[in-house]
């Protein structure tokens, strides 16, 4: 028997009978010949093939899925930590010189609040520098890796694998300790030197730790 290949072949839910239907009729009602039960013929959808019988031949490719990379954590080191006396001295210094500028305008001294205004303005400039360079300096870590990017214009990338650390430093002085501050060192299986080097990050043994859990 030659079968159209623009049919469709149902079972009809009644008898069970196998029919053949035009294209013509998908989802409209068919009566079954066998039984003369009405039934709607349901346009056919392709359902995605989940597994594979190395004994049937196959006109298809199974995809692996990727494994991909996920981002775990990221850290920056930290600004007021790090340098809390540096930090508060600039902000003081800053607060000074706006105010005493303001008091001077007008007044005798308006060419010295203008000198504070340039000071000011330094202050400003040297915070958002600064603010840049912390904020550029990302340690990220993976399922995968440690990555340590760093610099403002010009930059580096460091990375080591997380089966390849050898040697995890975290350094602290007192002072470092009392404000939850530190340096982390990585080095890998293959290097003698230090590959990684990141300072002041909070809470720098929590970070060690958190990576020792991906080996």
């Amino acid at each position: 028997m030659n079968q159209d290949p623009k049919n469709i072949f149902y079972r009809c839910p009644a008898c069970h009978a196998t029919i053949e239907v035009g294209a013509e009729f998908v989802g409209k009602r068919v009566d079954c010949p066998r039984c003369e039960v009405p039934f709607l013929a349901v346009a056919p959808e392709a359902q995605p093939i989940l597994t594979w019988d190395p004994a049937q031949p196959a006109d298809y490719t199974i995809t692996k899925p990727t494994d991909d990379e996920t981002v775990l954590r990221e850290v920056h080191p930290s600004m007021v930590r790090q340098y809390p006396i540096t930090f508060v001295g600039l902000c003081l210094c800053g607060v000074v010189a706006f105010v005493a500028a303001i008091l001077l305008w007008g007044q005798e001294g308006g060419l010295f609040s203008y000198g504070l205004f340039v000071i000011t303005l330094g202050i400003l400039g040297y915070f958002s520098y600064w603010w840049l360079e912390v904020h550029a300096t990302t340690l990220k870590i993976t399922n995968k890796r440690t990555t340590l990017r760093k610099g403002i214009i010009a930059k580096s990338t460091s990375e080591v694998q997380h089966d390849d650390v050898r040697n995890l430093q975290v350094k602290q002085n007192m002072w470092q300790r009392v404000l939850g501050v530190g340096d982390l060192a990585i080095s890998s299986s293959g290097q003698d030197d230090l590959e990684i080097l990141v300072r002041g990050i909070a809470q720098p043994d929590d970070v060690a730790d958190f990576i020792r859990t991906m080996q």
